[in-house]
């Protein structure tokens, strides 16, 4: 029996098990060991090196046009029984041929053209996504509560995109946040965009200029006050929150607003990402961390730990990150870490601590996740679980987890016990992009198609609230 499967047949049947409360955040917690309270299952999970098995599913049409509210979950998952977690067998990945895992290359033959794909942020569960166009422009579309779109035009939430204002000649796009050519970087919507002595993160509806100490290639942030930004001179500075020392470890954790700090052992970074912890990529695929314990993708002896320290994987070409979750991708094969994956004791937190392999049907280029989501239905709080989705060397996507909505894009809405092959597109994908309920791709010709929930009018395409089953194409303008 191979890994992924057991993992997601305990989640699935705790999803239909008993409600339990939320999990607790370790954000506000004081700098104190863990290594008292965990040794010997860290130790556990250094030791192992599971890989997660997939298989492809075909898939229906549905015509299911109630208006589902994002969070209703199917009662059809796979009810399969949870697995024993000592019989799980090592699939291995000795036989994986190791490939050139870059992404497929985007071609536009014609306009209107997207070369970059992001996920908007906020601080509830609204959904929604942004794209970088050919021309230089930004454009965005579904939940806009906090300026997400970044049109002060624009009340309300957009089932179409909208051109995000006054911004030209970007170069670079993550969430609600863009670099242009002259090296400035421009944030909208809500987070730590250095625009208030009083609080570390504000809501702006049309992008405000960020105050870096220089011009900048790369800028991340989340959605708890963290921004950093690689720049021009190959250097990384980050800004807002620093309780989980993100800032570095010469900054007091309780200091929520601090201007931009370098962080000199970060030095020499060509991509970077931001979750509860940090996350840099070197030339040679050298992926470093630093920031809280769950999520720091590598064993230390605290809850969070301040100091760029590499990751043991080798040629790492991409990462995803959102709070608690993360995952990569080295030589074409798809690593994960994060939150505990069930219920359980303390000490069962760190469960997930350590990148586990990802056995795909073939070498893949990127990789997705999502977070974990505490809802409440009919007076009842449980957990939706975490998701993913993959771009495979051939341009297929992969889903699984989470499939409530339709968002695993197999036609169906059982539970993805699997990676299943999202079906319906009319070309390879170069990136895919997903939240809890909806997932994005963008073809190799510039094309973008969603599926999944459309609460938020997140799918693009100009239709009413409902779940969509299959890929419907985004109305880029």
């Amino acid at each position: 029996m191979r890994t992924t499967r057991r993992l997601l047949e305990a989640e699935a049947r705790a999803a239909v098990a008993e409600p339990r409360p939320r999990d607790t955040d370790t954000a506000g917690r004081t700098r104190r060991p863990i290594a008292g309270r965990v040794p010997a299952l860290l130790a556990l999970v250094t030791s192992l090196s599971t890989v997660v098995a997939i298989s492809t599913s075909c898939s229906s049409s549905d015509d299911d046009t109630r208006e589902p509210h994002p969070r209703d979950a199917d009662g059809s998952m796979d009810a399969a029984p949870e697995a024993d977690r000592e019989d799980v067998i090592d699939a291995g990945i000795a036989d994986v041929v190791v490939v050139d895992s870059a992404p497929l290359p985007i071609e536009c033959k014609e306009a209107p053209c997207a070369i970059a794909l992001s996920t908007t942020t906020a601080s509830s569960l609204a959904e929604g996504y942004c794209a970088l166009l050919a021309d230089g422009t930004v454009v965005c579309w579904g939940a806009n509560a906090e300026g997400q779109l970044g049109s002060p035009e624009t009340i309300g939430d957009s089932p179409v995109p909208v051109r995000v204002s006054g911004l030209s000649k970007v170069t670079t796009l993550d969430h609600t946040c863009a670099v242009d050519s002259d090296g400035s970087a421009f944030c909208w919507g809500r987070g730590p965009f250095l625009q208030s002595e009083a609080s570390a993160t504000t809501v702006e509806t049309s992008p405000v200029r960020l105050p870096l100490p220089g011009p900048a290639t790369k800028i991340a942030s989340n959605a708890s006050g963290v921004g950093c930004a690689i720049l021009r001179d190959r250097s990384v500075a980050c800004w807002g929150s620093n309780s989980a020392q993100q800032l570095g470890e010469d900054i007091s954790t309780s200091a929520s607003n601090n201007p931009p700090q370098t962080i000199g052992a970060a030095f020499g970074a060509k991509d970077i990402a931001v979750g509860t912890a940090t996350f840099v990529i070197d030339d040679d695929g050298t992926l470093k961390s630093w920031g809280r314990a769950i999520g720091i993708g590598r064993s230390i002896s605290f809850e969070s730990d301040g100091w760029p320290t590499k990751v043991s994987l080798d040629h790492v070409s991409m990462i995803d990150t959102v709070e608690q979750e993360a995952c990569a991708v080295a030589k074409g094969i798809g690593w994960c870490w994060g939150a505990k994956d069930t219920q359980a004791t303390s000490s069962s937190l760190y469960v997930r601590v350590l990148p586990t392999a990802v056995d795909t049907p073939e070498p893949i280029t990127r990789i997705a996740t999502s977070r974990s989501v505490g809802v409440r239905e009919d007076g009842v709080s449980h957990h939706h679980r975490r998701r993913w989705c993959a771009t495979s060397v051939t341009g297929a996507v992969y889903c699984w987890g989470l499939n409530n909505a339709g968002q695993a894009g197999n036609g169906t809405k059982q539970f993805a016990l699997e990676p299943v092959q999202v079906v319906g597109l009319p070309g390879p994908a170069a990136e895919v992009k997903i939240m809890p309920y909806s997932t994005c791709a963008i073809l190799t010709n510039g094309k973008v198609y969603c599926w999944g929930s459309n609460f938020d009018g997140q799918l693009g395409a100009g239709l009413p609230k409902g779940s969509v089953l299959q890929p419907v194409e985004v109305k880029l303008p």
